[in-house]
């Protein structure tokens, strides 16, 4: 009986303990969402650095989930909503992209080395990925909407919830750090051909770059899945020259991109670009074979 007692004070207080531990580590009561994107813009670097950045590329390597082989991969954007995404392996690429308007890819995994259009539902993850911010700051202007979800945990540690209603139809859900303001995860709900579909976001190891915190880690994959694709990049440079006709669709064989039109001058850095504003979407992993 003794004994009994004892485990029952024992586990009485480690109880108490965990208590006070999570309490410790809980934030205080919600700042107001006016309050959290401010924190959260100067946390990024501030206004004014964001919008100095007019064009990004990112190189590094991809290890899509369930897949074993560890693809080359880059992003590169330009202002205003311009992305374009490479997967290469074994002197193959997988090639999606948006120029603003539509978005296209090239799938050589799947035995299509010529550009095709994407669908409308699926150009919406690469349009998103266009916003050089985030969907966080200058929402009002997107267009969009935010709640304040308030204190949520995330793997164990508290963090601030914000969702945001895109005006396309789609949310995404930030989660900052308390302390640092940055997000760790985004979980980001889509309606893809009549199905609702939940892709989380993780985000890790960021660095400053042009005066602008980016993340170096990233792992995205189906909200609830252990399957994770990862994307580790070596270098993330803002405002270099970036040629617009890298996000255009192709007219001819894939391999040379812009092919039948001429090449409009390479966009310099800082040079004045269209007024407009990242899961991270990258291409979908080939079959294996």
């Amino acid at each position: 009986m003794k004994s009994a007692i004892g485990f029952a004070a024992l586990a009485a207080w480690v109880s108490l303990a965990g208590v006070a531990e999570a309490a410790a580590r809980a934030p205080a009561s919600a700042p107001s969402t006016e309050s959290l994107i401010t924190s959260h813009v100067a946390a990024r670097g501030g206004m004014a650095a964001l919008q100095a950045i007019h064009t990004v590329k990112m190189i590094g390597v991809m290890r899509p989930g369930g897949f074993d082989a560890q693809f080359g991969f880059s992003e590169t954007m330009a202002r205003p909503d311009e992305v374009r995404l490479e997967a290469t392996l074994q002197g193959l690429t997988v090639v999606q992209a948006y120029d603003g308007r539509k978005g296209w890819q090239i799938q050589p995994f799947q035995g299509r080395k010529d550009a095709e259009d994407l669908s409308a539902d699926d150009a919406k993850s690469l349009q998103e990925e266009g916003d050089f911010e985030d969907g966080l700051i200058d929402a009002r202007a997107k267009g969009s909407t935010i709640d304040n979800l308030g204190s949520v945990d995330v793997d164990g540690a508290p963090t601030w919830a914000l969702r945001v209603s895109l005006k396309n139809g789609d949310q995404e859900t930030y989660y900052l750090d308390p302390d640092a303001m940055l997000a760790v995860r985004m979980v980001t709900r889509q309606v893809i051909r009549g199905a609702e579909t939940f892709t989380q976001t993780d985000y890790g190891d960021y660095e400053k770059v042009a005066g602008v915190y980016f993340p170096f880690e990233v792992a995205s994959g189906p909200k609830g899945s252990t399957i994770q694709q990862r994307v580790t990049y070596k270098t993330i440079e803002a405002n270099v020259p970036v040629d617009p006709a890298i996000f255009a669709r192709p007219s001819g064989p894939a391999a040379t991109p812009g092919a039948g039109a001429p090449s409009p001058v390479a966009k310099a850095p800082g040079a004045p670009v269209p007024v407009k504003p990242k899961t991270e979407p990258v291409p979908p992993p080939p079959a294996a074979r």
